[in-house]
């Protein structure tokens, strides 16, 4: 039943809604035609990994320097963020003297996030996003000039290349710089080693040595020498340890060294069926869905098989020979270390012969030679860190330049209209349900119904037959307006089956509710029944019945009579209607209640009743006057007339408290003006015209009608 009120609201509103529409569509077309034009271009970008960087250092023998240099910086979201910071928008602003209309420099917010206003104006606006499925990065701009548009788009490729390069070289440039100030302060220690022997052996005058001592010297220098290449040895040996550990780090399922599948058959077992499993997975895709049963336990299979991978290669790396054997090396080589440095104790010790200035010549040869060592090993570490840093690309590929919009993508006319009509469509039913809300009007029996039980004679709807004129007289006994009268004159004749009609009164809440209007067609309808019908207006204030017929005036009438001017017989005016009557209200009189309340119009009426089969008072409203509370007590009926859509339930509800209080029950409420398409009960119009319709098309019998 809510859906059926629902519908019926907005066929009484369709038209209210329907402008919403129209208005909002016209909106959206004139915004359409009227707005900046956006043009937009996108360049592309492929995201790259160092992988082939990488393996060019490996080929000239710079492993170590390749796996410093290998991150995880090739995250797609990283490089979206990067490109679209602060500093890089600033400076493409400043490159292209982007300004607005006033000469101002755009921000780098306004270019990132244009905002409503933004959209309007047609502001230059930039957006990094990736290709669905893809390592490309879309450098999408948009602006009211083609032109400046692609500029635009190629100008911020062009930088965040620029700066990912600068990124990607930092590393290496901070490594070389240290190396060079290393290599400054081992150069001067060198420097000062030499200048240091040189004014030993000038100051203590030595020039040769017997050869005891330089026996003894060689062997203190060889093991010295020892000494220092079991260091290097095992700095070497430490390097490769550490290089081994982080190398078995980094060992994965995804990254395998032939080493370990050489070594580890299980490994290579695993790796293998881990690779028919992705096949079949492969296979099994080409013609199912990821959720097929078949796909979803090739996928649990895999991963328990990836899972169980790297399980092996966990314990592979717990217990690899590799690094147990680099220990065992560096264990021997601390205990060498040890021995040698013995070595060194014990001949320093013998040395404590020699002359002072032997000890003090040699610790400042072995000085010497250990920063010469030292320089040489910086040397050759800034060359390998200057080949890395030269190789240290970008990892931004620009693979396509913007092209030059030849049309623009926005504001366009159909997304307009179609968005104007959803917002005229959401709008007008908003208004429709407000209206709805706060229109307190009875529309339908129904609703009548619910503020006063009173009998409900029949429904009225609301016609016109030619310009403004509304008498049925016209109308065939057949049309639906006339059936809807004959509806309430057998509606009234059933109400009163105890007490027949001979007088009765029509009213209704307020001015505009149509009770002359009915009172006259009431009375054509009871007259084509070959009744005698007077149609008496007793509306001294507003009189309205002398309008319906062009043959008749209010030139004299019931004012006339009641004041003794004129018998009734000659204020009675005939009408075209066969049976039917008017005595009008003739001239308006200046108290209009005092003859009303008169005893002369209740015995007028009671002899007009004796020369017609039926009376009918058209009175004033009775929530206006008190005229048709005085008239309700000497007729026999009274009905009241109520304006669908134009009555509201708390006049309703004052008229039926007013009649309770007199104690005059209504012989029966009519709804008029019913609009019975947009109130729901079109289906009765058009079921009647149907069935009259078919009757019309039947042959009639020899015998008369049927």
């Amino acid at each position: 039943m809510e859906l059926i009120k629902l519908y019926n609201a907005l066929l009484r509103r369709k038209w209210l809604l329907v402008q919403s529409v129209v208005f909002f569509a016209i909106v959206g077309i004139v915004l359409a035609l009227l707005l900046p034009k956006n043009y937009q271009s996108t360049s592309r970008v492929l995201v790259s990994s160092s992988d082939s960087t990488m393996s060019i250092l490996a080929e000239m023998g710079l492993s170590e320097v390749a796996t410093s240099l290998s991150s995880s910086d090739d995250d797609i979201s990283n490089v979206i963020a990067l490109a679209t910071t602060r500093p890089l928008i600033d400076d493409l602003i400043w490159r292209l003297q982007l300004r607005d209309d006033d000469g101002r420099l755009y921000t780098s917010d306004e270019i990132l996030v244009p905002g409503l206003t933004g959209e309007l104006e047609a502001r230059p606006n930039l957006s990094v996003t990736q290709d669905q499925g893809t390592d490309i990065l879309l450098f999408e701009v948009s602006s009211g000039d083609a032109r400046l548009s692609q500029l635009m788009a190629d100008t911020a490729v062009l930088l965040a290349v620029k700066r990912s390069q600068e990124r990607a070289r930092e590393d290496t440039r901070a490594a070389r710089i240290f190396i060079e100030k290393q290599l400054e302060g081992v150069e001067i220690q060198f420097d000062e080693a030499m200048a240091a022997i040189a004014e030993a052996q000038a100051e203590e005058e030595i020039l040769d040595l017997e050869s005891e001592m330089k026996a003894a010297i060689a062997r203190l220098s060889e093991l010295m020498l020892g000494f220092e290449n079991n260091a290097a040895a095992t700095q070497e040996l430490r390097a490769r340890l550490s290089e081994q550990r982080a190398y078995l780090r980094a060992e994965s399922a995804d990254r395998l060294s032939s080493y370990t599948r050489q070594n580890n058959p299980k490994i290579l077992s695993l790796e293998n069926s881990i690779l028919e499993a992705r096949e079949e997975r492969a296979r099994l895709r080409l013609d199912r869905t990821e959720k097929h049963p078949d796909v979803v336990e090739a996928d649990k299979m895999l991963a328990e098989l990836e899972a169980e991978l790297d399980r092996a290669i966990a314990e592979q790396q717990a217990s690899d020979p590799g690094v147990q054997q680099l220990e065992s090396q560096l264990a021997g080589l601390l205990q060498k270390g040890a021995e040698i440095q013995a070595g060194i104790d014990r001949h320093t010790v013998q040395f404590g012969t020699y002359p002072d200035k032997m000890r003090r010549l040699s610790q400042l040869e072995l000085t010497a030679t250990a920063a010469q060592k030292v320089y040489e090993s910086l040397q050759e570490q800034r060359y390998q860190i200057g080949v890395a840093e030269a190789m240290q690309v970008s990892e931004l590929q620009p693979i396509e330049a913007a092209l030059l919009a030849d049309r623009h993508y926005s504001p366009k006319l159909l997304v307009n209209l179609i968005l104007g009509v959803i917002l005229g469509t959401g709008f007008g039913l908003g208004l429709v349900f407000i209206f709805e809300y706060i229109d307190d009007s009875v529309k339908t029996p129904d609703e009548l119904g619910q503020v006063w039980a009173a009998p409900q004679l029949g429904i009225i709807p609301s016609f016109k037959i030619k310009g403004d004129r509304r008498v049925i007289d016209a109308l065939p006994s057949t049309h639906p307006i006339s059936e809807a009268y004959r509806t309430v004159r057998n509606g009234m004749l059933y109400a009163s089956l105890d007490k027949p009609l001979r007088i009765i009164a029509t009213s209704s809440a307020m001015p505009g509710e149509g009770k002359s209007t009915f009172s006259i067609n009431l009375a054509v309808s009871f007259a084509r029944e070959g009744k005698r019908v007077l149609v008496v207006d007793c509306d001294l204030r507003r009189p309205a019945q002398h309008r319906h017929f062009p043959e008749t005036s209010n030139h004299q009438g019931i004012t006339d009579v009641l004041t003794g001017k004129l018998p009734v017989e000659e204020a009675v005016q005939q009408t075209p209607v066969p049976n039917l009557s008017l005595l009008t209200s003739g001239p308006i009189p200046n108290d209009p209640a005092r003859l009303i309340e008169s005893l002369r119009l209740r015995q007028l009426l009671l002899d007009l009743q004796k020369s017609y089969d039926l009376v009918i008072v058209d009175t004033p409203p009775s929530l206006v006057v008190n005229d048709a509370i005085v008239i309700s007590r000497f007729v026999d009926g009274i009905v009241l007339v109520v304006e669908s859509g134009g009555t509201s339930r708390k006049l309703i509800s004052d008229l039926r408290d007013r009649f309770d209080a007199i104690g005059v029950e209504p012989l029966g409420l009519v709804l008029n003006k019913l609009d019975l398409i947009n109130s729901g009960y079109g289906y009765y119009y058009r079921a009647y015209q149907g069935y009259h319709a078919k009757n019309a098309a039947q042959p009639k019998s020899s015998g008369g009608a049927a």
